[in-house]
């Protein structure tokens, strides 16, 4: 038997509007290292995930957010979350490494491991569409900027340690 699905955390051009979504949320002040992104793009994509990430106490009410998006997990088993997202990793470098291009983020930064929006403007369609998007998605959306602002990538306490998708043990932070 043949069975065909389609998984969005594999599809590259699905990955760049996400990240686009991403950026658009954060504003022209977006400086993450590449990571920290891929970290947010897990969560924006699995937002039910958001559960099992050790949240700080003004934080928790992030999980209410989880079991509203529970509607989004797919049907089937899946595998373990740091399996997904290592095997989103190709999908995630090679969108970025296309905003690089389009200039959309800083290429000199990209090459150096960081994420840096620039002025360039997205298209008016899909700024739009991207702008829609958001708003119907903004308790999502909340939670994705509060992990990017408010949370470093490194150390004990950071993204990589609190979300168990990355090794944290080695941080300098």
């Amino acid at each position: 038997m043949i069975q065909l699905s389609y998984q969005p955390a594999f599809d590259p051009y699905h990955t760049m509007y996400r990240l686009i979504r991403i950026l658009v949320a954060l504003g022209d002040t977006t400086s993450l290292l590449v990571d920290h992104i891929r970290i947010l793009d897990f969560y924006f994509l699995f937002p039910f995930e958001i559960a099992h990430i050790r949240l700080t106490p003004q934080h928790r009410r992030f999980r209410s957010t989880a079991q509203t998006y529970e509607e989004r997990r797919p049907y089937g088993n899946q595998p373990e979350d740091v399996l997904i997202f290592d095997r989103m990793k190709p999908m995630q470098l090679a969108a970025l490494d296309t905003l690089a291009t389009k200039g959309i983020i800083d290429p000199e930064a990209w090459q150096r491991g960081m994420v840096i929006r620039t002025k360039v403007p997205i298209p008016v369609d899909l700024c739009a569409r991207v702008n829609n998007a958001n708003a119907a998605d903004s308790q999502l959306m909340e939670m994705i900027v509060a992990l990017a602002t408010e949370y470093s990538l490194l150390g004990r306490d950071g993204l990589k340690a609190r979300t168990g998708l990355l090794e944290h043990r080695y941080d300098a932070a």
